[in-house]
């Protein structure tokens, strides 16, 4: 099973504030056990809000951990995805990007974001 997270249960999954059924699905990633695709955008909206003391995370770390990870993979924002957008009718264009990059990956999106789930362009796991 593939999943891409958006920026806010990211940050949760971080800061362990999930709820205990998407938990289960980042502790199966770090187990080896599935595969959560974490967009750029997410990585730096991280940045941004860490910067702005909105989180506390040491970025660097985090980078670091992505970086030697399997099953947490970094998705750059690419020229495929940006032909999806005109399909992804979201008014908020990172939202636009993180579900254009979940249709490219054929991947579940880890979100609660309330439009996306009523728009129905990908199946949204919450």
């Amino acid at each position: 099973m593939t999943y891409l997270a958006d920026t806010h249960p990211f940050i949760w999954y971080l800061a362990d504030k999930l709820p205990s059924k998407l938990d289960s699905i980042f502790t199966s990633a770090e187990k080896g056990e599935t595969i959560i695709f974490v967009p750029t955008i997410v990585l730096a909206e991280c940045l941004y809000l860490a910067e702005n003391k909105k989180i506390e995370i040491n970025f660097d770390e985090l980078i670091r951990k992505i970086e030697i990870s399997s099953n947490f993979i970094p998705v750059s924002f690419n020229f495929q995805i940006v032909k999806l957008l005109p399909e992804i009718k979201l008014k908020e264009l990172h939202d636009r990007i993180i579900v254009a990059t979940a249709n490219l990956l054929n991947a579940k999106l880890i979100t609660k974001d309330k439009e996306i789930k009523k728009s129905g362009i990908v199946e949204v796991v919450w």
